[in-house]
C-alpha cells in the first residue's frame, strides 16, 4: 500500500510502499476474463448482425433494379418488334403503290387519272394575256388609264 501525503503546493506524492506482485496487478482490472470474453463476443456479434442487415438491404435494392430492368427490357423488345413489323409493311409493293397514288398523285402507265371535284366549289381562273384589239389608251403608264376611268368616267 502506498501512503499519500499532501504537499504545500497542492501536489500529492505517493511514497513507495511494498512492491505489488504481478498477480495483484491482474486483479486491479475491473473486468474479469469471462466478462471480457462476453464483451468481445457481443461486439463481434453486433458487427456481424449489422453487416448482414446491410448486405440484405443491398441485395433487396439490386433485386428491385433487376426487376425494373427486366420490365424496361420487355417494353423495348415489344417496341422493336412493332418497328420491325412496320418496316416490313412499309417495304411491301402494295404500300409503295398506295403511297405513290395517294400522297404523290402518281399513276401507273395505262391508267387514266380521274379528278373528282366537290359540287358547288368555285374554281379560281387566271385571265390570259390581253388581246391585241383591246388596246387601252395610256397603257404604257401602268394603271393611269384605270385611275382616269375611275375619276372621270369612260369617255
Amino acid at each position: 500500500m502506498a501512503i499519500e501525503r499532501s504537499m504545500p503546493e497542492g501536489e500529492r506524492v505517493s511514497e513507495p510502499g511494498p512492491p505489488v506482485s504481478p498477480a495483484e496487478q491482474g486483479r486491479l482490472l475491473p473486468i474479469s476474463p469471462p466478462q471480457l470474453t462476453i464483451l468481445v463476443v457481443s461486439v463481434v456479434s453486433i458487427y456481424f448482425i449489422i453487416s448482414f442487415f446491410g448486405k440484405s438491404l443491398d441485395s433487396h435494392r439490386i433485386n428491385q433494379r433487376a426487376i425494373e430492368a427486366r420490365r424496361v427490357n420487355v417494353k423495348l423488345e415489344s417496341q422493336i418488334k412493332e418497328l420491325q413489323e412496320r418496316v416490313a409493311y412499309l417495304s411491301t409493293d402494295s404500300y409503295l403503290e398506295t403511297a405513290a397514288r395517294e400522297k404523290l398523285n402518281l399513276v401507273k402507265a395505262g391508267d387514266r387519272p380521274l379528278v373528282i371535284l366537290p359540287a358547288g366549289v368555285e374554281l379560281a381562273t387566271v385571265a390570259g394575256p390581253p388581246v391585241a384589239g383591246d388596246a387601252r389608251p395610256f397603257a404604257e403608264f401602268g394603271h393611269l388609264p384605270d385611275w382616269l376611268i375611275l375619276f372621270f368616267g369612260n369617255r
